[in-house]
């Protein structure tokens, strides 16, 4: 039995200005960012971050880690 393979991803926000969010998708072939953002802060916290979180899951994405702001998740090569 073959062990799985993994990617990663890593979603956290950027700390001034209007809510940002950056992911960051880990290929071999390099890092990918796309850049979520809203007008306000708090539109970002009950809009945006449960938006991001749940299609990332729709993806695939599993949750794995919780590090100083940054959500870092995993999935199966492979799917979508």
């Amino acid at each position: 039995m073959s062990k799985p393979a993994w990617e990663y991803c890593v979603a956290s926000q950027v700390p001034s200005g209007p809510l940002l969010i950056h992911v960051v998708y880990y290929t071999p072939d390099g890092a990918r960012t796309e850049t979520h953002r809203t007008k306000d802060y708090d539109e970002g916290m009950s809009k945006l971050w449960p938006s991001v979180i749940a299609n990332l899951g729709r993806d695939g994405w599993e949750l794995v880690s919780v590090e100083a702001g940054a959500l870092y998740f995993k999935r199966a090569v492979g799917e979508k």
